[in-house]
């Protein structure tokens, strides 16, 4: 009988290559989460690695999530129930995170961390060759250097990788390396503040303050501190960004218009607006929501009366919140599958304090952002999301044997 082909040192290379890639191609997710299934259910001891997904809190809460979304397409019509499987597919972007935590090897973990750093260099690098006009791209304006997604996901991959940077800063050792990671801090929080994406900046200062008051233990010097750092960065990004400038202006306007005017035609009336026009729809279906076919033209219905002159909401496409959209969609009974989810990633046990702070900078980030936008419900932000989350049950499961085997070691000494 034949030898079981062995796929763990292949699914981690293409950890490390995925985590490259990500905030390089948009075909990345895609292709590498179909690689990542493949390879996993072709490996050798399948069976055993799934029961230990599903014995892990987090992990299981991943899959009954997207199970519950999936199952929500049951009772459609065959062309519906196509439309409902290809709505859906970024929800399985979230799968690679449970087949991390059996897979990822040890030694591999700080090279998909350091894999994704070297792919946003690389983009950071193209978005200043573009703002300073060196190099063009198509569909890409100076002013908004965000060259391989929209500026809102963009802002996320800034916002976290700034936050992971300073973390890494603050608790490096090795002689050159605290210069490099202040360096691409800075280059990074330069690009943030540069493109369009209040959404990160936003979550970006979020981080920061709860990363400070994280990192010291008297809680008073913390706040203070935090609070100075967000003051210095806010003014400094407000006295040498126009684009920020600019966005802050536009924000009393999008603002002033809804007040004043009625008119919810703009980036923030367009949150605004779909928010009141979900309403009606939580009310009619409050437990399973209105499903994923008929959502959007619901949505659109209901802006025909409440808004027959506003264009944008006529022609809405998503509800520019993860949360709304779930609770819209599958309902209270599916909002809180998705809130289980969240608070078990959260609690997911972790020794290391590098890795207790990278959660939380995880968590601080994505809880603010999908309050903007559909974050995972979208390829680059679904998989950044799935990437970390599989690194942090991986290093988890990583601990837990260590203990174990340190305690077995222990016992027999003894």
């Amino acid at each position: 009988m034949g030898k079981k082909f062995d796929t763990s040192e292949i699914l981690n290379y293409l950890y490390v290559l995925y985590a490259f890639t990500l905030p390089l191609s948009r075909a990345s997710t895609s292709i590498a989460t179909a690689l990542i299934l493949v390879l996993f259910l072709f490996s050798g001891n399948v069976k055993v690695s799934i029961k230990k997904i599903w014995e892990n809190t987090a992990a299981r809460s991943i899959l009954i999530f997207v199970l519950f979304y999936f199952l929500s397409l049951l009772g459609l019509f065959p062309e519906e129930w196509k439309q409902g499987i290809r709505y859906l597919i970024p929800y399985l972007y979230l799968l690679p995170a449970v087949i991390m935590m059996v897979t990822l090897e040890k030694r591999y973990i700080p090279l998909v961390l350091s894999a994704l750093i070297a792919g946003l260099f690389v983009s950071e690098v193209i978005s200043y060759t573009l703002f300073f006009e060196l190099w063009e791209k198509s569909r890409v304006i100076a002013s908004n250097p965000s060259p391989f997604m929209h500026h809102i996901q963009y802002s996320t991959f800034l916002a976290f990788t700034a936050l992971m940077l300073l973390n890494m800063l603050l608790k490096e050792t090795r002689r050159g390396y605290p210069l490099f990671y202040f360096l691409f801090f800075v280059a990074v929080v330069g690009t943030l503040f540069l493109i369009n994406g209040r959404t990160g900046q936003v979550a970006f200062l979020v981080g920061l303050f709860v990363l400070g008051l994280m990192h010291f233990q008297n809680k008073a010097k913390a706040l203070l501190l935090s609070s100075l750092m967000i003051v210095l960065v806010v003014g400094a990004a407000y006295a040498l960004s126009d684009n920020f400038r600019e966005r802050i202006s536009v924000a009393q306007s999008d603002i002033h218009n809804m007040i004043d005017k009625g008119n919810y035609g703009t980036s923030l009336g367009y949150r605004v607006g779909v928010t009141i026009l979900s309403l009606p729809l939580i009310e009619e279906k409050p437990l399973f929501g209105t499903g994923v076919i008929d959502t959007i033209p619901l949505i659109r219905k209901e802006a025909a009366i409440e808004f027959p002159n506003d264009y944008f909401l006529s022609i809405a496409n998503h509800l520019q919140n993860q949360y709304l959209q779930i609770l819209v969609e599958i309902g209270f009974v599916g909002l809180g599958l998705f809130l289980v989810m969240l608070y078990s990633i959260a609690r997911i046990p972790l020794q290391s304090e590098m890795y207790r702070n990278l959660k939380i900078i995880l968590m601080s980030v994505y809880l603010f952002t999908m309050l903007s936008d559909i974050q995972l419900h979208i390829q680059f932000t679904a998989g950044l999301f799935a990437l970390i989350t599989g690194v942090l049950l991986a290093q988890s499961r990583i601990e837990q044997e260590e203990g174990q085997s340190a305690a077995k070691k222990e016992k027999n000494d003894a």
